[in-house]
């Protein structure tokens, strides 16, 4: 073969992979599914903004900015860990309010909202009792640097203040979905996010305010928690009395119905929360062991880890809307259709995620100097994001595809693999290179581009087998 023989297939398979492509983002269903989301998306990514911003602002407070980012890092990681519960029965909740509201039980799905309102508030009121017990310990042992724990501890006392307000916000987010008006916590998740970020930067640098620093983050933050819970609540009780009638609102036995939809909820939320606790507890791990190889590392690692929540979190809620429209078409016996549209998101998300992951790589220096002025921080940082920036097509595609299997019934494969894949894998992985080694955050981070490569290939498996789709029929 020639080397003309050679050009010629070669310019054939990229006609057919441009025409691929181009018929992927022509797909109606698929834009659909994107109109759907683009509410929840935005929600979620402005739910994890204010950290973005918040660490950009922390990076630049002084000479001592890397032991504040680490000990933010390690305290936001601490606060997500013991609200894992909260945030999986916050989940259920919404999915059972839908699930009613869709059936007509409006009675019912008030009586779901109000049960989960009072049961996640006190869920998180005991996680808030947990962290001030144990969160001065746990500091110490997430950090060998005293400077660190101390700002850490400073930060969580403060920041975990916040936890209830966001309970509350979360069961407001599923009634809101419910009732199909998402438009309406975007509101409030906008607005308390504005809040955060003013906030946030009149108190770090001491505008107005005394000169705070990463307290003054913590502060905002858990500002913003309440700003968000009120401004939901004045919200929702206009549709609350339009949508329920008095006798809805007043004929609640409480400690007869209450309980029996707290307890159907927390039935519902288990699997989500050995996902979300399993999830939280390996990143407080590969938190932990960054900080082995100097605070400088553990504080590149929460960068990172910062710019994956605005990327994933988007992607959570494209998952779950691909999975309703999946879920619907294999409904009607559309079983090609429904194939045809997983393939053509995967495609699109993939697309997006190439280009970010190519920015990232172009601009490693520019990417770091966003979150800090500390030469140390920039130089490993770069060398970071280089090692990293190629595994987010694998993260994005990823999440994509698990939030879509969850939604659509096959949670228990998905569960089965992550468990699988973090402790034969990346938990062994993190003990010898963090602990017995003492690698450097770039090997670490390597470690996480193999996990999620992993992941990324069994789920692609799981999609080719089309396995996942027995779970709607």
């Amino acid at each position: 073969m020639n080397n003309t023989d050679i050009r010629k297939k070669i310019k054939i398979r990229a006609i057919r992979v441009i025409k691929r492509i181009k018929s992927a983002f022509k797909n109606q269903d698929v834009i659909l599914v994107l109109k759907l989301s683009a509410v929840a998306a935005t929600s979620l990514a402005l739910s994890n903004i204010h950290n973005f911003f918040g660490t950009m602002m922390v990076g630049h407070v002084g000479e001592d900015a890397a032991e504040q980012i680490s000990a933010m890092g390690i305290a936001l990681i601490t606060i997500l860990t013991f609200s894992a519960p909260m945030n999986a029965f916050g989940s259920s909740a919404q999915s059972l309010i839908s699930q009613l509201w869709g059936k007509g039980k409006r009675r019912d799905a008030f009586i779901s909202f109000k049960s989960a309102l009072v049961t996640s508030f006190v869920i998180s009121l005991f996680m808030c009792i947990l962290v001030f017990i144990f969160g001065e310990w746990l500091m110490k042992i997430m950090s060998p640097s005293q400077k660190v724990a101390n700002y850490g501890k400073k930060f969580l006392f403060v920041r975990i203040l916040g936890l209830p307000a966001t309970s509350i916000t979360f069961v407001m987010r599923g009634l809101f979905d419910a009732i199909g008006k998402p438009e309406e916590h975007l509101k409030f998740n906008a607005y308390s996010t504005f809040v955060c970020i003013v906030l946030s930067y009149l108190f770090v640098f001491g505008i107005i305010f005394p000169r705070m620093e990463l307290h003054g983050f913590a502060l905002a933050s858990t500002i913003s928690s309440f700003v968000a819970a009120i401004h939901g609540a004045y919200l929702i009780r206009p549709y609350i009395k339009q949508y329920f009638s008095s006798r809805d609102i007043s004929d609640i036995k409480y400690r007869e119905d209450i309980l029996k939809f707290a307890l159907k909820n927390l039935k519902i939320s288990i699997p989500a929360f050995f996902a979300q606790f399993i999830a939280s507890v390996s990143f407080l791990l590969f938190i932990w062991f960054s900080g082995l190889s100097g605070v400088e590392h553990q504080a590149i690692s929460f960068i990172l880890v910062n710019i994956i929540g605005v990327i994933t979190l988007p992607a959570m809620a494209i998952g779950a809307s691909l999975a309703g429209m999946v879920g619907r078409l294999v409904g009607q016996n559309e079983i090609e259709r429904a194939k045809r549209t997983f393939s053509d998101m995967i495609i699109i998300i993939g697309i997006v995620s190439s280009a970010l992951s190519l920015l990232m790589i172009l601009f490693p220096e520019t990417s770091m100097r966003l979150f800090s002025d500390q030469k140390e921080v920039i130089e490993e940082g770069k060398k970071t994001i280089l090692t990293f920036s190629p595994s987010l097509l694998f993260i994005s595609i990823g999440i994509l595809v698990i939030n879509t299997l969850i939604g659509v019934g096959d949670t228990k494969f998905v569960i089965k693999v992550e468990a699988t894949l973090h402790f034969l894998f990346f938990i062994p992985s993190l003990f010898l290179f963090g602990t017995i080694l003492k690698s450097k955050s770039t090997v670490l981070w390597l470690v996480i581009s193999i996990y999620f490569a992993l992941l990324f290939f069994v789920m692609l498996w799981r999609i080719i087998s089309g396995k996942w789709i027995k779970k709607l029929t």
